[in-house]
């Protein structure tokens, strides 16, 4: 908790590089303290979008932290990192594949059906994931290369070099 100052002035600061903005709004998130919901409101329009969409997400995961619901019920994490959303309860690939992949959900719905698949460690969620690296934003992409990234799935590599091919694809 005695980083929220400094993180939040690394947020407000626009001249920083849109990259260092993002990782400050992720670690305030990741700290989870209430005292952080107002500066990231503040940002949840930033025209950066990956910094936008960073507080939109940090701001759930807050929100989520403080609403008490039960994390004993998530699936566990096998990687004991301290994600951006938590899992969803839902153990249906196809179900969590639709939310992962539908872009009128919420970004904080779609970040918890991505690390409820990342979870499962299957091939069938792994594919899932796969398929996810052509929809959504530069942020959410680079999210679930991370999390295959995490998995070491060799049927993701076909998947992930397709990825980093595109020159289109943003840095």
């Amino acid at each position: 908790k005695q980083a929220i100052g400094i993180l939040t002035n690394v947020l407000e600061n626009t001249n920083q590089e849109p990259m260092v903005r993002h990782e400050a709004a992720e670690a305030l998130g990741a700290i989870g303290s209430p005292e952080s919901l107002s500066i990231l409101e503040k940002y949840l329009k930033d025209p950066v979008i990956e910094v936008a969409e960073t507080c939109e997400l940090a701001l759930e995961r807050v929100k989520w932290l403080s609403s008490g619901e039960d994390s004993n019920e998530l699936s566990s994490n096998p990687y004991n990192s301290i994600d951006p959303a938590p899992p969803l309860k839902n153990s249906n690939v196809d179900e969590l594949r639709k939310i992962l992949l539908d872009d009128n959900s919420s970004l904080f719905l779609r970040y918890r059906a991505m690390f409820a698949l990342r979870n499962m460690r299957t091939n069938d969620a792994v594919l899932s994931l796969c398929e996810a690296l052509n929809h959504g934003s530069a942020l959410f992409k680079h999210e679930i290369a991370f999390v295959l990234g995490q998995l070491q799935s060799d049927c993701s590599v076909p998947f992930l070099s397709r990825s980093l091919e595109d020159c289109a694809e943003n840095e």
